[in-house]
Formats: structure tokens, C-alpha cells, sequence
């Protein structure tokens, strides 16, 4: 999620102030103000909730239609697909357009800033500070200290779809979907460095699972979650490799309904890692 300081401020007001007044259950005057009246729209949150509850085969999304928390954020997600969707289409799979930085250095800084914002948002958009205390923030998100079925389902179905996608890729490789990925140069930075490719890969997994599959999943389910998760992946291009993100992003958000997304973080983690780890050992 790329965005620029205006607009994540814009957020936060918008999620802080929806919190707030849910909690109070007050007039959403405020929400509403910050939000140019969108969130009174209750038409077209009827038919979004229409829209996730048909969407959702395997859970059912909380999504209520009358809780100004669930309208902002469902404001705040159409703004950013709409946001990347346009990203996508002006970068036209562009192989030279790259979304990372230059240097190490650069890419962990920023890799960790946008974690940050993740967590912040989550924890935020869940009520921390307002409606509810770090415990129940923390349960709210799926987070807990992993237990030993979590390391191995994360272990073992992170390995799975970390294959899965190397192989669709491959498959791809004649679309030029792989080639022209504007991925390449982080492929590039890492693969000469095996620690920072496990720090990338955990700070990677650690924000959007909390963001995606904690805050998002729980409210807008499983197929929404994953279609958003997709498309925040600017660096790929519109490319097939969105489609397999899709599906990769739905193997992240199963194993958060049947584990936790402490489980979906260690399955996201080994899904960024292995592919540097396997290079290392065919370079070995």
C-alpha cells in the first residue's frame, strides 16, 4: 500500500473519528464530514453487503451495513483499489517501472515504515485506545504466540504454495509476466544476501498479515481480502501474476480461519523466504 502522508492521515482521522463515535453512539457527524457524506450512503452499503456476503463461500464476513467502522474502512479500501487499479493500468506491466528502493538500506527502511502503518492501521481500525484494550485487540486480530500446530502449518503449507507459485511463474514465463515484472529488482537486491532476505520476508509477512488477514478478512472475508491483498502488489504489473497472488493470498487467509494469522504470518514468511533459501542451496 503506497500512499502518501495526506492520505494516510485522511485515514486515520477517518477510522479514529468512526471509533469514536460508534463507541459513544453518537451521530456519525463527524465520519461523515471527513468522508464527504459517503458514509451516509446507506444504499450503497446495502449493496456491499450484498456484495460480501456473496463473495464469502467458505466464512461468514461481519460486515454490518450500520457500523460506521465497517463503512469507512469498506471507504477506505474502494479508494485504495481504485488507487491501484490506475497504478496498474498506467504502469502497463512496464519491466523498467520499479516500486522499491535502489539499496538495501533504502528497501528495509521503507519496508519497515509500511509495516509500521500496517500494524497502526490495524490496531486503530480494531479500536485500540478507543473501544478496545491491547488484549482484545490482540484476539480480534487473530494474535497469539504460536503454538506447534501453527510453525507447522505455516512451515509446511508456506513451503506448499511457495512451490506453487514458482511453478505458475514458470508456467507464465511465456506470457512474459515473469519477465516483465517490475519484481526483478528486489529478486535482485536480496538473492546476494540471505539474512536480508529473511528480515524482508518476515517484515513483509508480519504487516500484511496483520492487516489483510487480522483486521480486513474478519469483516470483508475471505475473497475480498485476497482480491485487495493482490492488487496492493503494484510491483508485479497487470500481469497473470496477480491471479496467482489471488490464489496465494486465499491459501494465506484458509490457513488464518483454521489456525491464526500468527500461523498465516510463519506460511507467509517461509512463502517470501524459500525462494532465496532454495537459490542458495542449487548455488551451493
Amino acid at each position: 500500500m503506497y500512499l502518501s502522508l495526506p492520505a494516510l492521515l485522511y485515514g486515520l482521522l477517518l477510522i479514529l473519528a468512526a471509533n469514536y463515535e460508534w463507541r459513544a453512539r453518537q451521530s456519525q457527524r463527524l465520519t461523515a464530514l471527513l468522508s464527504l457524506g459517503l458514509t451516509q450512503l446507506d444504499l450503497l452499503w446495502t449493496v456491499i453487503d450484498e456484495l460480501v456476503t456473496r463473495l464469502n463461500p467458505f466464512q461468514q464476513p461481519s460486515f454490518d451495513r450500520r457500523n460506521p467502522v465497517h463503512r469507512a474502512a469498506a471507504l477506505l479500501l474502494l479508494a485504495q483499489l481504485t488507487w491501484n487499479c490506475g497504478q496498474l493500468l498506467s504502469s502497463r506491466g512496464d519491466p523498467e517501472q520499479t516500486f522499491f528502493g535502489t539499496d538495501l538500506g533504502g528497501l528495509l527502511f521503507n519496508l519497515t515504515a509500511v509495516t509500521f502503518i500496517y500494524i497502526t492501521l490495524s490496531a486503530l481500525g480494531v479500536g485500540w485506545l478507543l473501544r478496545r484494550d491491547w488484549r482484545a485487540v490482540l484476539q480480534r486480530l487473530g494474535l497469539r504466540p504460536p503454538t506447534g500446530r501453527d510453525w507447522l502449518a505455516g512451515l509446511v503449507l508456506g513451503s506448499l504454495l511457495s512451490v506453487g507459485m514458482m511453478l505458475a511463474m514458470l508456467a507464465l514465463r511465456s506470457l512474459g509476466s515473469a519477465d516483465a515484472s517490475g519484481a526483478r529488482p528486489l529478486i535482485v537486491l536480496l538473492q546476494s544476501s540471505l539474512p536480508a532476505a529473511l528480515i524482508v520476508a518476515i517484515l513483509a509477512a508480519t504487516g500484511e498479515e496483520i492487516l489483510f488477514r487480522g483486521a480486513l478478512q474478519p469483516v470483508f472475508g475471505l475473497c475480498i481480502s485476497s482480491l485487495v491483498f493482490a492488487l496492493v502488489h503494484l510491483q508485479y504489473g497487470l500481469s497473470p501474476a496477480l491471479l496467482v497472488l489471488f490464489f496465494v493470498g486465499l491459501g494465506f487467509g484458509l490457513v488464518r480461519i483454521r489456525y491464526s494469522t500468527s500461523a498465516a504470518i510463519i506460511c507467509h514468511a517461509t512463502y517470501n523466504f524459500l525462494p532465496f533459501l532454495l537459490l542458495r542451496l542449487l548455488r551451493a
